[in-house]
């Protein structure tokens, strides 16, 4: 008899502990995907974004990924795609039905049901299936010329997306604010080089090769942006990465209490300060992507959310602000 009873027992634990795991297969259709992978990967909340322990194999479905994984009944996760290790993360929009609603942070979201689950393919991105996305997108650029000591009629913005045309993308100042903006529709995935100047080519703006929005090239210095999605641009200061009165562009890397390594940084870095301040890392179109308290002495700052290329990392302190451009692979 004790023997049935404990047998009995231990059928019900096991029955209690199946119904708290259930089945979530995962599924990304990586077709429309421009970049270079190896293999795509899931991480989320349940494997503390652990980087490629939740590899995906390619399925039978040209271009479509899949994993199944065990996961807690009833519990509300966060993640996202990435691949090879996050040496590439895609980009949610934080207006998706799919996603968590946070701008810094987009994830995906989804809590686990009672039973085994088969998730609907999405595409890389996107909260639905590759062939509804969209191509293009439209991009507002904005300067600010209040600190423009020449003197000019109308700016333009010329780039490689229209062959350094001139004058055919003048910008407008409705407000007469000294604030120019014009919005272009771009492909979605083009990573363009471009730069403000007025009047037809009758001046140009020179930007700091040293910026973290620019090109880097000392003799043919261009912004760069990768276009992914309708933005609008932070309005920059003529010749510069930033708001003006913010920085100039000669002076926008000069720093004496702040250093940064390792630089280029994956996962995380250092940055050793003199004083206590605040740090912000801004993404080449100037947004904000982190803030931190920063304290003297050495501070380490996860980035494991940052995609691949060149960030501006500003610290600013009670002795002013300083920047530095941190490169993230």
């Amino acid at each position: 008899m004790k023997k049935t009873l404990l047998l009995m027992a231990l059928m019900a634990i096991s029955l209690w502990s199946g119904a708290q795991t259930r089945n979530v297969t995962f599924r990304v259709n990586m077709s429309t995907y421009t970049g270079n992978f190896t293999t795509p990967e899931v991480n989320g909340t349940w494997n503390n974004w652990c980087g490629n322990c939740n590899a995906m194999t390619a399925t039978s479905t040209p271009g479509v990924w899949s994993v199944t994984l065990p996961l807690t009944q009833g519990a509300n996760l966060e993640y996202k795609f990435s691949h090879d290790n996050w040496a590439g993360q895609e980009t949610n929009n934080p207006a998706g039905s799919c996603t968590n609603g946070n701008t810094q942070f987009t994830n995906r979201v989804f809590t686990v049901p009672a039973f085994d689950t088969i998730l609907p393919v999405v595409c890389w991105g996107s909260c639905g299936p590759c062939g509804s996305l969209p191509t293009t997108a439209n991009v507002t650029f904005r300067v600010d010329m209040n600190e423009f000591t020449g003197t000019f009629t109308t700016p333009e913005i010329n780039g490689t997306f229209n062959n350094w045309c001139g004058n055919c993308a003048p910008l407008t100042d409705a407000n007469n604010d000294d604030i120019w903006q014009i919005t272009i529709n771009l492909p979605i995935g083009d990573t363009i080089q471009y730069k403000f100047s007025h009047d037809n080519w009758g001046g140009q703006e020179t930007n700091n090769p040293a910026g973290a929005c620019t090109n880097g090239n000392q003799q043919f210095t261009n912004r760069v942006l990768v276009v992914r999605g309708d933005t609008t641009m932070p309005a920059v200061c003529w010749g510069s990465c930033l708001p003006c009165g913010q920085a100039s562009s000669l002076n926008e890397l000069v720093t004496n209490n702040m250093k940064l390594y390792p630089n280029p940084a994956q996962g995380s870095f250092t940055l050793e300060s003199a004083l206590v301040g605040t740090a912000r890392i801004l993404d080449i179109a100037g947004r904000t992507v982190l803030s931190s308290a920063i304290e003297a002495g050495e501070n380490r700052l996860a980035i494991e959310q940052l995609q691949r290329g060149i960030y501006l990392v500003q610290l600013s302190t009670d002795k002013g602000t300083q920047t530095e451009r941190l490169v993230v692979r």
